[in-house]
């Protein structure tokens, strides 16, 4: 057997590449596959936005919510309840009064709570739950973005 034939010979070579890229796309089609069967892929559509809020409380009657930096936010998807119950305001969700022209909450955006500003005709009592609640574009989800105690 001659020794350079031997070391100058590549039939090997194809083969052999051939079976590790085989294999490579068979691992990665199997995990994206499994992704989307086992329900991961759906956990990662539709995120709550990652925004800062500040609370300012006047006196007894009257509240200012500003979204001060962070992810833009769409307005029909926010809600505001008081100690749990959904409220409007007047004809407005709390989205609807909050939001500027484009229909979208941006940082610096702001919104007031006034005592007996809502549908419900009560004002503010110490200890009351306000919160903010994201609901995801399919409502399959939701999550709470700030809440406030009132004092």
């Amino acid at each position: 057997m001659n020794l350079r034939t031997f070391i100058t010979e590549k039939r090997a070579v194809s083969p052999v590449i051939g079976v590790i890229l085989m294999v490579a796309i068979t691992v990665i089609l199997a995990a994206v596959v499994g992704t989307f069967v086992l329900g991961l892929g759906d956990s990662l559509r539709d995120t709550s936005p990652s925004a800062s809020y500040d609370w300012d409380q006047r006196g007894s009657g009257s509240l200012t919510l500003t979204h001060t930096s962070g992810q833009s936010i769409d307005a029909d998807r926010v809600r505001g309840t008081v100690n749990g119950a959904t409220i409007t305001f007047g004809d407005d969700s709390l989205g609807e009064k909050w939001a500027g022209d484009d229909g979208r909450i941006t940082a610096g955006d702001s919104v007031d709570w006034a005592e007996g500003d809502w549908n419900s005709g009560n004002g503010f009592e110490g200890g009351e739950q306000l919160r903010v609640i994201w609901t995801a574009s399919g409502g399959g989800s939701s999550s709470t973005l700030t809440t406030y105690t009132v004092r």
